[in-house]
């Protein structure tokens, strides 16, 4: 009992140290999504937000998020195309054929497994967050009929920090169960008594009540409270009465939370859609400005005459304001009111504003790719580098933050949990100790690594213009080591490739065959001379055919032992 009070002041204390430390960002995140992206990421529950939402009257920035979701889905992990490759960091060891084998089994698993549990679906809405917000949490964990599940989870339940390495390790998440979706999911003896209490009222089955799933490292004061001992602590807690319903753990952290670019000191980061705040507030407020003018131009308000101003003053289109004259009214009286000239700025400023904004979202990128595919076929990583090379460069943070924080952790939670329910293929004995490596090798991926490839396939073309002075130069390349570069970074499939050992085991095959044929020539040449000349007991007069002959089969000899 000690243990459990114990155990819930700490996870209140902790949850309300990860609240404040998020406040600072809600602000901002609350207008991200009102101008961006309602109804994705929760935060407008925050504040009422009905009478804002129907002044919004410019969609670039929500294009632009759409377009920077759809582009990273279909240019980094592509449901459609290979865009990761299993392997080891030993080299020589990925090249025997039964670990080449295995691989591409584990590596097909994991496809099957990503399509299956619904992925793509989940990273789309992910990536969709980290263009607004600048991070997602993604829920990797199996299911209770054998299947492994992927959830993006709403942005305004997560609360998250870090260690010491920059590393998210602890993750809480708030949200809400129906009293009759909790007693499922819990037991009925596990709730707290106000939720009992909803339970037994078929009135109050479906009223909603405030939980805390709170997941961090285990250290030796919270092994002490809880009896399980996996390296991350799993508690449920009732926030109404701080009740805690369920302890557990995790082997590794099931919750991946991948980040644009990290705000310094804090867990949190920017984002495209917080970069461009203050251009899509301006080019809604411009655009609202222009169609009012408009209005007021095609239908301004009317001065009538009258014995004095009825009711308040009104400058809304068509208006009709009454005023009191002195004398008798004429039609000179009746005309529309002057209200200024249109607004000063100009198509052209809000144009580029518009353009400032799909740059925030890498939009030019992403259409580039769009409009390759429309041509026929995905780009390749290089067709990529070249058009949007500029683009490219300052997309690298984030592919780099989305290899060592998205995909890394997802792979290695993917992996254990596959690992553990038994479903992997069975391992050769000489991988035991072996980690695997992913290879990433969607388009927008090769992109940053094309300087290499591109090295070596122009240095060949080249080289290919100096052989017809030089053909000795292609002795500086190291043609295989080459090639099998190019193969790797390509995505190229393992059973495709040959080891290393099996291309030299089957050069020396072809040099056998060679020889043989030499000798076999050799021989053919020798049963015709002896054919010619009968009788070689002495050597045939100089400058004969039988003199000739053999001296040309000595020197096919010569050629066959050389």
């Amino acid at each position: 009992m000690q243990g459990s009070v114990s155990l819930r002041s700490q996870v209140l204390r902790q949850f309300e140290a990860l609240r404040t430390a998020r406040q600072p960002f809600e602000r901002v995140w609350t207008d991200v999504s009102r101008f961006m992206g309602p109804g994705y990421s929760g935060f407008l529950d925050l504040a009422p937000h009905s009478e804002r939402e129907s002044t919004i009257v410019d969609a670039t920035a929500r294009r632009a998020a759409e377009i920077f979701s759809a582009g990273l889905l279909s240019g980094a992990s592509s449901p459609s195309e290979r865009w990761f490759v299993l392997g080891l960091d030993d080299q020589e060891l990925a090249d025997q054929p039964e670990v080449r084998e295995w691989l591409q089994k584990v590596e097909d698993l994991f496809y099957r497994v990503l399509a299956e549990g619904g992925f793509y679906r989940e990273q789309a809405l992910a990536y969709h967050q980290t263009g607004l917000f600048g991070w997602q949490c993604l829920y990797v964990d199996a299911t209770p009929t054998g299947g492994i599940r992927f959830r993006a989870l709403p942005l305004n339940e997560i609360y998250i920090s870090e260690n010491a390495q920059g590393e998210v390790d602890t993750v809480f998440r708030r949200f809400q169960l129906s009293a009759r979706d909790a007693a499922a999911r819990f037991g009925l003896e596990q709730l707290s008594d106000a939720v009992r209490r909803a339970c037994d009222d078929p009135a109050r089955q479906s009223e909603l009540f405030a939980f805390v799933h709170a997941v961090f490292p285990r250290g030796e004061r919270q092994r002490s409270l809880t009896e399980n001992h996996l390296p991350y602590a799993s508690v449920y807690l009732d926030l109404g009465e701080g009740k805690v319903m369920s302890v557990g753990g995790y082997e590794e952290l099931p919750y991946v939370v991948a980040r644009f670019r990290r705000v310094p000191a804090s867990a949190y980061s920017t984002s495209p859609g917080t970069e461009a705040l203050a251009d899509v507030k301006m080019i809604n407020e411009m655009k609202r400005l222009v169609l009012e003018a408009g209005q007021l131009a095609v239908a301004p308000p009317y001065l009538v005459p009258d014995d004095g101003f009825v009711g308040r003053f009104s400058f809304e289109p068509r208006a009709m304001n009454y005023y009191r004259r002195a004398e008798g009214n004429s039609l000179a009286d009746f005309g529309p009111l002057s209200v200024g000239s249109s607004p000063g700025f100009t198509w052209e400023l809000m144009e580029s504003t518009r353009q400032d904004i799909n740059q925030a979202f890498f939009v030019d990128l992403f259409l580039t790719i769009r409009s390759r595919i429309q041509q026929g076929g995905s780009p390749t990583a290089m067709e990529v580098a070249e058009l949007s090379s500029e683009r490219m460069f300052l997309l690298g943070p984030l592919l780099v933050n989305q290899q060592q924080e998205n995909f890394s952790r997802l792979f290695s939670r993917l992996h254990r949990l596959l690992e553990r329910r038994g479903e992997l293929p069975e391992a050769p004995e000489i991988l035991q100790g072996q980690l695997l490596r992913a290879e990433y090798v969607s388009p927008l991926m090769l992109a940053q690594k094309q300087s290499r490839n591109r090295a070596i396939l122009e240095t060949y073309r080249d080289a290919q213009s100096m052989a017809g002075v030089a053909p000795e130069i292609f002795d500086n390349f190291a043609h295989d080591e080459n090639l099998r570069r190019l193969m790797q970074s390509r995505g190229f499939p393992q059973t495709g490739m040959r080891s290393v050992a099996e291309v030299a085991e089957l050069r020396e095959k072809r040099s056998q065959a060679q020889l043989e044929a030499q000798k076999y020539e050799q021989a053919k040449s020798l049963a015709q001379l002896a054919k010619l000349v009968p009788d070689l007991s002495h050597a045939p007069e100089k400058g004969s055919p039988a003199d000739l002959l053999l001296e040309a089969s000595q020197a096919q000899a010569r050629s066959g032992e050389a």
